[in-house]
């Protein structure tokens, strides 16, 4: 699992206690090599990018600081994709897509999915998270009186972690989720990298 308090970094607290420190940190240049800007890449906008029932240039997708880049084929990311980015208290998270689910129907499959894990992944088996388009309050109770907002549906014993589904427990997950009004999207976690 990640550290404590890191893979939420990816998502918004309400009142978010570092959003300074994290700005400063990202505009960064390590070792005299200037680094990408990552609110260049990860934008929060590109969040319904996950929603719509089209194929893009690939179904695998990054998440960083609560935005999501543009779509791309597995091959594209890795460790030295990774690399072009700043240190920071953040993590990059790699998805795959899998489904799309609107009012408790399916409305899109990824028809070209293969079950995969990368190569620095913590987890060795394919597991899965569900994003919906609403996001969600969590209460943490070492945060006082914040709150954790997150699209990824987060662990009712440990909100700072994700909600990891086998895929049959997921697609029922999912389903279920859009039943009650808000779009899901069933993804893969393909790969991740710690960037502190």
């Amino acid at each position: 699992m990640l550290p404590s308090g890191v893979w939420q970094s990816l998502t918004t607290a309400a009142g978010s206690r570092n959003s300074a420190g994290s700005k400063q940190i990202r505009h960064l240049c390590v070792a005299g090599r200037k680094r990408m800007d990552t609110d260049s890449i990860f934008k929060k906008e590109n969040i319904e990018l996950l929603f719509e029932a089209k194929e893009y240039g690939g179904s695998f997708i990054a998440a960083a600081n609560d935005g999501y880049s543009e779509f791309m084929e597995g091959k594209a990311f890795g460790r030295e994709w990774s690399r072009q980015f700043p240190a920071g208290r953040y993590v990059i998270i790699v998805y795959q897509r899998h489904s799309v689910y609107v009012s408790g129907k399916r409305i899109w499959l990824n028809g070209h999915f293969e079950n995969a894990v990368g190569r620095d992944s913590r987890y060795r088996n394919p597991c899965f998270v569900i994003v919906l388009d609403k996001a969600t309050e969590y209460e943490i109770k070492s945060w006082k009186d914040q709150r954790l907002l997150s699209n990824v549906v987060c662990d009712a014993y440990n909100p700072l972690q994700p909600k990891l589904y086998s895929l049959k427990e997921a697609d029922i997950a999912a389903k279920d989720f859009s039943a009650t009004g808000c779009k899901s999207a069933l993804m893969e976690w393909f790969d991740d990298y710690d960037m502190y």
